[in-house]
């Protein structure tokens, strides 16, 4: 039987909390999408992430992304959904914004409303993905908001 003072009963310390008498900061994330940019031929945008969660190694972090990148992080997130069914029970896994054809061929994918219909999707997406109770503790999904050396682009690295 472990006593409060028995190092089983310690509780797994991760990054500290701010606590000020009874109040405990409470733990959120929010991320924004901004700043398109044209690389060629495609369009990167700036993922800013400001959070509390432990998971994470800072409080704010800023990586630039494509819509590509998203993709292959989506179809992570489903394959390890699909690995724990279970985890549906708190929510399904959003989805991202669609391709036009003008998007596919052409200089559609340059089109300043297609860019920010696109970014506003991806914004919504990656909320909804670093709020879901299942995803938000997926290494992946840490790794694509933090490191920015980190392609993903041909799937998630290992």
């Amino acid at each position: 039987m472990s006593t409060p003072s028995s190092p089983a009963a310690k509780p797994k310390e991760k990054t500290a909390k701010k606590v000020d008498g009874d109040y405990q900061e409470p733990e959120f994330i929010q991320i924004n999408v901004s700043d398109p940019q044209k690389e060629g031929e495609y369009t990167t945008y700036k993922i800013f992430t400001h959070t509390t969660f432990p998971e994470y190694k800072d409080r704010e972090f800023t990586v630039r992304r494509r819509h590509k990148e998203f993709v292959a992080l989506r179809e992570h997130l489903r394959q390890k959904l699909a690995e724990k069914p279970k985890a549906v029970k708190f929510g399904e896994l959003p989805p991202l914004p669609g391709v036009t054809l003008s998007s596919l061929i052409g200089q559609g994918r340059f089109d300043p409303e297609f860019i920010e219909m696109r970014r506003k999707g991806l914004e919504q997406f990656i909320n909804a993905v670093a709020n879901h109770n299942y995803f938000r503790f997926v290494p992946a999904l840490h790794r694509f908001l933090q490191d920015s050396d980190v392609n993903f682009i041909d799937g998630i690295p290992s």
